[in-house]
């Protein structure tokens, strides 16, 4: 049988930007095994299928490469794109079922914006210099900041770093990371500075995330959501609201606009349907 697909580029409105994840928009046929080979095929970092709920609007699960995940921020923005491009929504306030959650969904002014989970904070007991070799980078290029593993959907790694220079000079060992990741129990290693290449950004950043088959995933939302509970939490801004940026390194550069405002986090942006076809099972 043809399985119709879309991939769906995020926080970006353009193509060949932002992070491409794929969107299967009638799944309540397939089972876990058949997702789980439909998104090793198409290859994003994640696809997400969407199905009928008896508790929200859609339920919808999400895949990597290798694995079923709970949440998905970049898929998620893909997947209501295309719903609402191709008129399958008719109103802007929506919910979604998921592994992580009720959780509701804003369409607005041509953003999709996500609600996250309740934020959830761990420590992380594990070495700078353990982090820094596996970044291909000197401890000393790491803020004095907390490094601390947060949850607004999925546990990423906080990883402040001083200057730029060094997030674009990184040349992660990715089996390092990758053991990194699991002795620390997260998903992916999430670093970040407060110099921008725009001046109208708040955050520069770059998710490193072997553990779901994606060594750097270009922009990713689930992590923007955790640091910016993480930012709310050890005082590190004052407004309720943000733009952070990440891909550059990759030639993937996108836009997540981050909201403090509630109790949740809520992370948004724009998407851009970049192909469609079909996969045959």
């Amino acid at each position: 049988m043809g399985v119709p697909f879309h991939i769906v580029n995020t926080f970006t409105d353009r193509p060949f930007k932002g992070n491409p994840a794929g969107v299967v928009l009638d799944a309540d046929e397939f089972d876990e095994t058949a997702m789980q080979r439909i998104a090793a095929e198409l290859k994003c970092s994640e696809t997400a299928f969407v199905m009928g709920s008896e508790k929200a609007d859609f339920k919808v699960r999400f895949f990597s490469p290798l694995k079923e995940v709970e949440l998905c921020g970049h898929a998620t923005i893909a997947t209501f794109h295309a719903m609402e491009e191709m008129g399958f929504v008719r109103k802007n306030n929506l919910s979604m079922e998921t592994l992580a959650g009720i959780l509701d969904i804003e369409i607005l002014e041509g953003k999709v914006f996500m609600e996250q989970t309740k934020p959830a904070f761990r420590e992380a007991k594990i070495e700078r210099g353990r982090i820094a070799d596996a970044l291909g980078i000197e401890p000393s290029e790491i803020d004095d900041l907390p490094i601390e593993a947060v949850s607004t959907g999925l546990f990423s790694l906080n990883i402040p770093i001083k200057h730029i220079e060094s997030m674009e000079h990184m040349s992660p060992d990715f089996e390092k990371v990758r053991k990194v990741c699991m002795d620390c129990n997260v998903g992916s290693l999430f670093v970040f500075t407060f110099e921008t290449i725009d001046e109208n950004n708040f955050i520069h950043a770059r998710c490193f995330a072997p553990l779901y088959g994606v060594n750097e995933d270009p922009v990713t939302g689930t992590a923007n959501g955790a640091l910016g509970a993480y930012l709310r939490k050890h005082g590190l801004i004052e407004s309720t609201s943000y733009r952070a940026e990440q891909g550059h390194e990759i030639g993937r550069d996108g836009i997540v606009f981050v909201d403090l405002s509630g109790d949740r986090v809520k992370v948004g942006g724009s998407a851009y349907i970049a192909m469609q076809g079909e996969v045959s099972l």
